[in-house]
């Protein structure tokens, strides 16, 4: 205890040891200081770590394959916003013609015969004015031979079914029912049921743009839908196996769900069975054209 009055002593003097209101005094907050000055000064004394020239290379490659599926992505989007709007003006097209469309059933393998005895029926049995179109859809792929040669093949679109466009009536019924080949009309309980004018599009409609807006109809008298590609696809490696479920993604038969039924180890094309109008009908696709049901 200090006595009243006593000298100021060093050990004594408040303002050397940092007062009541710095109970550390001084001393400590220099300390204190002293170690942030510190450690700023070690700081900045580390050297920086240069960027590597691997790191800036691995960046690019990232940013150039981005750039590369976005713009595969565009591409693709591109396709099919121009495949809808041919598809739009192509079913504006088709509504404005007279008579509805229906599908009738035929023998497979039958689908031609039953198109030339339709139409020499109607000129006959005097009802041309009344059915006005039959077509068979058809597609022409170049597939290599034995031999490894190109080869041009037609493939029906619908095996075992017809399109006729015609204005339902008694007469003109009876022609077509009784057409050597035909077996029945599609419908419901076998009753006649006219087909909406965009699902017979897209069954008529080119799949490419070079191939032109309209189907085009060969000598035969066959519509063209789908023209050979210059060169034949590439084998695609995939892992499908017969009986997985499948969905098609393109296509006049795209959404459609279908079984694999075959695949051919040296191409890699694909068989499925498409239930088409309540009858499973063999359609040719390929691994690009289908995803698994999960």
């Amino acid at each position: 205890m200090i006595d009243e009055g006593a000298p100021v002593q060093p050990s004594t003097d408040p303002a050397l040891n940092g007062g009541d209101d710095d109970p550390a005094g001084k001393e400590g907050g220099d300390s204190s200081d002293e170690e942030t000055d510190s450690s700023a000064s070690y700081a900045s004394e580390l050297p920086e770590e240069p960027v590597q020239e691997t790191d800036l290379d691995i960046a690019a490659e990232a940013e150039n394959a981005a750039e590369g599926n976005e713009g595969a992505e565009n591409a693709e989007a591109d396709d099919d916003g121009e495949y809808r709007r041919r598809l739009r003006e192509y079913t504006r097209e088709l509504k404005k013609q007279p008579g509805d469309w229906y599908i009738i059933q035929s023998y497979s393998g039958y689908e031609n015969k039953v198109k030339t005895n339709l139409e020499m029926r109607s000129q006959t049995l005097e009802v041309e004015d009344s059915i006005y179109e039959v077509v068979v859809p058809i597609e022409q792929a170049l597939e290599k031979n034995k031999d490894g040669k190109n080869k041009l093949v037609k493939r029906k679109l619908l095996p075992g079914y017809v399109l006729v466009r015609m204005d339902m009536n008694d007469a003109a019924w009876s022609v077509v029912r009784e057409t050597p080949g035909v077996t029945s009309f599609v419908g419901n309980e076998g009753n006649a049921t006219p087909v909406k004018h965009r699902d017979v599009a897209k069954f008529l409609l080119p799949k490419s743009a070079a191939t032109g807006t309209k189907p085009e109809v060969n000598a035969d008298g066959e519509t063209v839908v789908a023209m050979p590609e210059e060169d034949t696809p590439k084998q695609v490696a995939h892992d499908y196996k017969v009986g997985e479920a499948v969905t098609i993604l393109s296509g006049a038969l795209a959404s459609v769900s279908a079984t694999i039924n075959a695949i051919d180890p040296e191409t890699g094309k694909i068989e499925a069975l498409v239930s088409i109008f309540g009858r499973e009908t063999p359609v040719e696709l390929t691994a690009d054209q289908i995803e698994r049901i999960m």
